[in-house]
């Protein structure tokens, strides 16, 4: 007796998809909803914790931890505890090489890592983490995008992604003063975890697009069918986006009170104890809505994936055994074909010149906005001296700002000024590039430029409306370019081109800090990137054209 989802034919050397004749529902009011649930579930991870409390976190541990870089001997914090065991003096030459350092770098703090064969500056440790957790990330998106396709796998793996990040988030509560390494890696768990819910959310804006009623309709013409899926599509987005930066802006009011109450607690005077609970609240909250999630939301079901691999009988001796085995012989299949179907992917989009463009200027922007919130909290923590609170505040201005955004966008803006998606995206990315463009003008003018806290609140505004055009109007676009039936992998490339430029900014930003100890010097780097981007979505996508393309290709493969 063979297992009808894995069945295949006799000739089979591999495992392949066969073409199925599903016929999807339309899509309803509460299934949209509880897509938007994904959003609302997940979005305070990435906003409070990774864009905010997480680098703080890893920036005090390190402190902590950390020596001065004027001599590589004296811990950062006075008075020096006595159960930190100092590190070993550098050799003469060093010591003659940091007594040359300026003035302005005499206070810097490094972090001695592999017994002191290495040091880097306290504020690079966080990025650097960032930057690994990339790594690890784009490999387990690129193993588990096969299997988001197939079946009603998306949604299953959708919600056990959430409940793996919400409970490694919650562990959080469990690190001490000592851990920066147990830190670093539940970051890095944390934040891959995220990225496979990522994947799997953003793959159902196509099928929810393609089976809306208002798309469904017979009697509409092409031009007509692409402007309603173009305005269906925004407004969707717009609502995930929406709902997601309010979720996130609830945990950040809640967390910012939580800091305040621990803080004022005469009893806790441990600088992370706050910060770790804080993390770990939202951890909770993102396993709470997981339930909710695989009640409201359609499996949708796609082709499944044919393997040549016999199930055990049951009744065979030693079937518990033999079936954990054929669990693991589907799984590494799923897994070979996610590597496989995503190669071809690759290769389906280099023939598609606007998906090149676009995963090309997606690559930049992603990398710069994701370091520019980075580098901005590192900038207020270190050059600033802001407070938990002071920066926790900043990110509720931000998340208000974000809802806007996403609300504005799509609803008002857009169509107020008949904005293509393509022209929507420019105009974001410009409105971004002012962020770094702010902080460079601290070169010439100490009046401005990021010289005042006060300066933070007005750009988190101005971010917070950047983030959020981009989350809505970047996967409405996206999602209008790639080829019926492959939503999964075309995500997964895009979560791969997103999350993979997030190795590259944090990584050159904590290079020029440990090089020059100066992280406003980062904002050049920052600025020219955004600006970099603007030609490649306005000289690059052809919307009309990657719709036609996509299509072509579409049929190409059924033949």
């Amino acid at each position: 007796m063979t297992d009808p989802l894995l069945d295949s034919s006799p000739d089979d050397e591999s495992p392949l998809l066969l073409p199925e004749n599903i016929n999807h529902p339309l899509t309803t009011k509460a299934e949209v909803f509880g897509w938007c649930l994904y959003s609302w579930a997940a979005e305070p991870f990435i906003v409070s914790v990774v864009g905010t409390y997480v680098p703080l976190l890893l920036e005090q541990i390190a402190r902590n931890n950390g020596v001065k870089l004027i001599d590589k001997i004296t811990p950062c914090n006075q008075p020096r505890d006595p159960t930190i065991p100092i590190p070993t003096p550098p050799n003469d030459g060093d010591f003659l090489n940091s007594t040359m350092i300026n003035a302005s770098q005499n206070d810097s703090c490094v972090l001695p890592l592999l017994g002191g064969r290495f040091y880097i500056d306290t504020s690079s440790y966080a990025l650097y983490t960032f930057s690994i957790s990339v790594l690890v990330q784009t490999v387990l998106v690129i193993s588990m995008s096969g299997a988001a396709d197939r079946g009603s796998h998306r949604k299953s793996m959708l919600v056990g992604f959430g409940v793996i990040g919400g409970l490694v988030t919650m562990c959080y509560w469990l690190i001490n003063d000592r851990n920066y390494y147990m830190a670093s890696l539940l970051a890095i768990l944390a934040n891959s975890a995220f990225g496979g819910v990522n994947v799997c959310g953003n793959s159902f804006l196509s099928l929810l697009v393609n089976n809306h009623p208002s798309v469904r309709q017979i009697n509409m013409s092409k031009s007509s069918k692409l402007a309603t899926m173009g305005e269906v599509s925004s407004k969707i987005s717009g609502m995930c986006a929406a709902s997601g930066y309010i979720s996130a802006l609830l945990m950040q009011i809640i967390t910012m009170l939580v800091i305040v109450h621990v803080r004022n607690n005469p009893n806790i005077d441990s600088l992370i104890y706050p910060l770790k609970l804080v993390i770990g609240l939202v951890g909770l909250w993102w396993l709470a809505f997981q339930l909710p999630i695989q009640i409201l939301l359609k499996p949708r079901l796609s082709k499944e994936l044919h393997v040549s691999i016999e199930p055990p009988d049951p009744s065979a001796p030693g079937y518990t055994i033999k079936s954990i085995k054929y669990k693991l012989l589907v799984l590494g299949a799923y897994i070979l074909h996610g590597y496989k179907t995503l190669l071809s992917a690759a290769r389906a989009a280099s023939q598609l010149k606007d998906i090149m463009a676009f995963l090309l200027g997606w690559f930049i922007i992603s990398d710069s906005l994701t370091t520019i919130n980075s580098t901005a909290i590192l900038f207020a923590k270190s050059d600033l001296q802001m407070t938990t609170v002071q920066l926790s505040q900043i990110g509720v201005l931000t998340m208000v700002s974000a809802i806007g955004g996403s609300v504005l966008l799509p609803n008002v803006i857009q169509p107020y000024f008949k904005l293509e998606l393509k022209q929507t995206m420019i105009l974001i990315i410009t409105w971004a590039s002012i962020i770094p463009l702010y902080g460079i003008l601290g070169f010439f003018i100490r009046s401005m430029g990021l010289h005042h806290a006060v300066e933070m609140y007005g750009l988190a505004i101005w971010y917070g409306f950047s983030l959020g055009g981009v989350a809505t109007i970047s996967r409405s676009l996206y999602s209008m370019l790639i080829p019926p039936g492959q939503e999964s992998v075309f995500f997964a490339l895009f979560s791969i081109t997103d999350k993979g430029s997030s190795v590259v900014g944090p990584f050159l930003v904590g290079l020029i800090i440990d090089k020059t100890h100066d992280i406003r010097k980062c904002f050049w780097l920052l600025f020219l990137l955004l600006i970099a981007a603007v030609p490649i979505f306005s000289h690059g996508i052809d919307v009309d054209r990657g719709i036609n393309e996509a299509t072509v290709l579409e049929q190409e493969q059924d033949e």
